[in-house]
């Protein structure tokens, strides 16, 4: 029997996270985000730190604000340029990872064309969530402690970083909502409300609608 998988793209600042931890929470399914990164670094014999610099949502503008992940840290190591994998050889080793977990357990994942993915599994629930600029701006700026003028700047690089990255890899715009089952703005629905009502589509989905499972 296939597991479930959920799978969550979003805009930075719209709550992905809080909802992923909401559903892995209520549904007892596993959260693949960090952990992915430290398993796609075993598979390709490589270093976190690298994987983490090279990530979807991590632009040259996010590393200038929080200071890290450069090249030549104790965290990268002495490594030469030429040792690292591409970005192609990443999103292959991330789906090995993921692709693994979900024969495993039932999982949620967060963003790192999950979408794509698993977009033929059988018992899949997609999920975009986007929201308005001031909506975003004003979490990126309390979550990374930045004014709203660099929170802006984030939040703009890295949207065009996202789209860059799916383009490049799924041959899809991330921003095709065809790509999506559901899609919620969570600057005209509040978090909570967005949030029980996912839970409950992923209960009617797969669990026929019984709240004890």
């Amino acid at each position: 029997m296939e597991n479930i998988v959920v799978t969550i793209a979003r805009q930075i600042g719209s709550g992905g996270y809080d909802l992923a931890r909401s559903i892995a929470e209520r549904f007892n399914f596993k959260l693949i985000d960090r952990e992915l990164v430290t398993r796609a670094a075993e598979i390709l014999k490589t270093d976190t730190a690298y994987l983490e610099k090279k990530e979807e949502k991590v632009t040259s503008l996010i590393e200038s604000i929080l200071g890290v992940f450069s090249i030549g840290t104790p965290e990268v190591g002495s490594l030469s340029n030429n040792t690292y994998p591409d970005y192609t050889e990443i999103f292959e080793a991330q789906t090995t990872v993921l692709k693994s977990f979900a024969q495993q357990h039932n999982i949620v994942a967060l963003g790192r064309g999950s979408f794509f993915i698993f977009k033929d599994h059988p018992k899949h629930l997609s999920v975009f969530l986007k929201a308005n600029l001031d909506y975003r701006v004003k979490n990126v700026s309390k979550e990374f402690n930045i004014s709203q003028s660099k929170a802006i700047d984030l939040v703009k690089e890295t949207e065009e970083e996202r789209i860059k990255y799916i383009k490049k890899l799924t041959g899809l715009n991330r921003y095709d909502l065809r790509n999506y089952d559901i899609v919620i703005d969570l600057s005209c629905a509040d978090f909570e409300l967005a949030k029980n009502f996912i839970l409950d589509v992923i209960n009617f989905k797969f669990f026929q609608n019984d709240m004890s499972k």
